[in-house]
């Protein structure tokens, strides 16, 4: 998929939580203008990157600008109080994953960017490295684990739902990027690779989604997936 002016490719990877700051920070520049807001924000990286904005952190965490649980209270902002709300690998952590999302849209009043890890890619990775009792985030240990992965989807799944929900709040996918991961190798009898799609990459989608005015009549995104430089 071609990429749309202004946008420019980033022309490295990130590894860990700051690098990942500094991606979003430099891919996604011409969003991340005015007033943001970072829902999961961790420990605020991405304010350090965004040094202009007036940015607000909501989590957990003792760093969070705004405390709460979202998965129990409402993130409580009014309408369209934010230029663009950041909600990156965090929405698949929450069992009311569809409620915040669209607060998420409700609360921006031009862009959300998120992004969604591909939970079936490292399924099955963990699968072909025999970790068949010890999957990440997934499982049944004895005690209640503090976070864990809501939602088994894939990058192909991750994509439609942030098209479709989107556009049921007003937004378009204005950038649409699936990261590229390892590709997994399971070959059938007849040597085709079963796990050689999308959907089964070590990858995650990235999606900008723009609101929509009444002069928009088409989403400018063809429905396919793109693939991202250096991610």
């Amino acid at each position: 998929m071609p990429m749309t002016a202004p946008w420019s490719q980033a022309d490295f990877a990130y590894t860990d939580r700051p690098s990942k700051a500094a991606y979003i920070a430099r891919a996604y520049a011409p969003a991340l203008q005015g007033r943001i807001l970072d829902v999961g924000c961790g420990q605020r990286l991405l304010a350090r990157r965004l040094p202009e904005c007036t940015y607000t952190g909501v989590d957990l965490s003792p760093e969070a600008d705004v405390k709460l649980n979202l998965d129990r209270e409402d993130l409580p902002f009014g309408d369209r109080s934010f230029d663009c709300v950041v909600a990156t690998d965090v929405l698949e952590h929450l069992e009311r994953l569809h409620h915040v999302f669209d607060a998420c849209c409700r609360i921006a009043s031009r862009h959300v960017l998120v992004s969604l890890p591909n939970p079936a890619g490292e399924f099955m990775l963990s699968v072909a490295q025999g970790r068949a009792d010890n999957f990440k985030y997934y499982g049944l240990p004895i005690d209640p684990p503090e976070d864990r992965h809501r939602w088994f989807f894939s990058s192909e799944q991750a994509a439609h739902f942030l098209r479709v929900r989107g556009q049921r709040n007003g937004m378009a996918i204005e950038r649409l990027d699936v990261a590229p991961g390892a590709e997994l190798v399971w070959s059938d009898g007849a040597g085709r690779n079963r796990l050689g799609t999308n959907a089964f990459r070590m990858s995650t989608t990235w999606a900008l989604l723009t609101r929509r005015t009444e002069s928009d009549r088409v989403d400018p995104i063809d429905g396919q997936p793109g693939v991202a430089n250096g991610r």
